[in-house]
């Protein structure tokens, strides 16, 4: 804009109206705050790029940032973004992007989300899942030395199902209507090290072949394998060789000999805390929870909002 017309426009400013003036502000809050978001995400980017089509690192900057820089890979000859090939790509309302981070880093709820980013509920619920694909996908690729592996029970929920099947509804975050363990719960597979890594996974149930499918690859050779009694952990031991310890709660042992399970206990503990105060997670979508809960065990549960906006374009 000329000096000559800005100077105009500055003198229009005293005959707006309030509503007038307020969508002005507003207008540039979210320019800057659009702007702030893409930049840093650029920032970071260019530090290691690669193509978002074919992932050839074979590339040259094609345009400047405008708000976001784009390039040209040599190799599948398509140009491409820091969004190119990520969860927030094609993904509007980029002024709030830094926001709805802040509550993936404060751990509200879509409702709380939603009103604080001015957003609607739909579009709340859309977004933290997007925000949380990649972390859902994160998991430590390899555990060794100790290694404490346990399964713990989620009670099943259709949350947000328009029909629920096989059941009569119940209040959010309820309880089973059979006592103990049974088809209303959701087994998931939890495995961690002495150092922290740690994987998990959904199954459907507890035994051999799941848990040779989460764990197998990932649990190293010469590995001290602890777990609980579950004959399951046994079998996938004796197939790979592992040294194992049973601890058998039941049967007053919680360790032997200076071994134990608790690290993964505290874990799971934790966890199921921290989902409280979401009242019920559906389970179709119970991965992304493990995965959120994951990366505040990996990182420090005081992240900031940067770290949760990269984290969805890692």
């Amino acid at each position: 804009m000329e000096a000559k017309d800005f100077q105009a426009f500055v003198e229009q400013l005293g005959s707006l109206t309030k509503e007038q003036r307020e969508a002005i502000l507003e207008a540039i809050h979210r320019r800057a705050t659009a702007t702030s978001a893409v930049a840093m995400i650029d920032a970071r980017f260019a530090l290691a790029p690669q193509c978002g089509h074919c992932r050839s690192k074979n590339i040259r900057p094609w345009s400047k940032p405008n708000p976001i820089r784009r390039y040209m890979c040599d190799g599948c000859g398509q140009t491409f973004t820091a969004l190119t090939g990520t969860p927030l790509n094609n993904l509007r309302r980029r002024d709030a992007w830094l926001e709805y981070a802040q509550c993936l880093a404060d751990g509200i709820t879509l409702r709380k989300a939603a009103k604080r980013c001015k957003i609607v509920l739909d579009t709340s619920f859309r977004w933290r899942h997007r925000f949380l694909a990649i972390p859902k996908d994160t998991k430590a690729k390899a555990l060794s030395g100790i290694v404490e592996a346990d399964e713990t029970f989620i009670l099943k929920s259709q949350k947000g199902a328009r029909n629920v099947v096989g059941r009569a509804p119940r209040k959010r975050g309820g309880k089973a209507s059979k006592p103990g363990k049974s088809d209303e719960h959701q087994p998931v597979l939890i495995a961690r090290d002495r150092t922290g890594a740690t994987t998990d996974a959904m199954i459907d149930a507890v035994d051999g072949d799941s848990i040779k499918h989460h764990l197998g690859g990932v649990v190293q050779t010469e590995t001290l394998l602890i777990t609980d009694g579950e004959k399951a952990y046994a079998a996938f031991a004796k197939a790979y060789a592992l040294l194992h310890v049973w601890i058998i709660a039941s049967k007053g042992e919680h360790v032997w000999q200076g071994y134990h399970i608790q690290n993964v206990n505290a874990y799971t503990s934790n966890l199921k805390n921290w989902m409280v105060r979401f009242r019920g997670v559906a389970t179709k979508y119970l991965d992304s929870y493990l995965g959120w809960r994951r990366m505040i065990d990996r990182d420090g549960d005081d992240l900031p909002a940067e770290r949760w906006l990269y984290a969805a374009v890692a």
